[in-house]
């Protein structure tokens, strides 16, 4: 059973960790060009609302993954037998 536990550790950490580094990727990536295009004064506050709209989105995202693989990893802790 220590092996199942261990194996249930390292999934929740690794979805916890790559969950976190997917996300800050996905703002960084798409903010460049959220950036260069709010320099543009004539589309510069729709560009801004848009850009907060997908960072909201993508922080949403990603905080119900990581609230989803903590709910799945502690059921399974109550389930594996110690």
């Amino acid at each position: 059973m220590n092996r199942w536990r261990g194996l249930v550790s390292l999934v929740r950490d690794s979805v916890e960790h790559g969950s976190i580094a997917i996300e800050k990727l996905q703002k960084q990536s798409a903010g460049r060009p959220f950036r260069l295009l709010e320099q543009l004064p004539p589309i510069a506050l729709p560009v801004r609302v848009v850009h907060a709209i997908h960072d909201g989105s993508v922080t949403v995202t990603h905080t119900a993954i990581r609230l989803a693989n903590r709910v799945v990893a502690g059921a399974l802790d109550v389930v594996l037998p110690e």
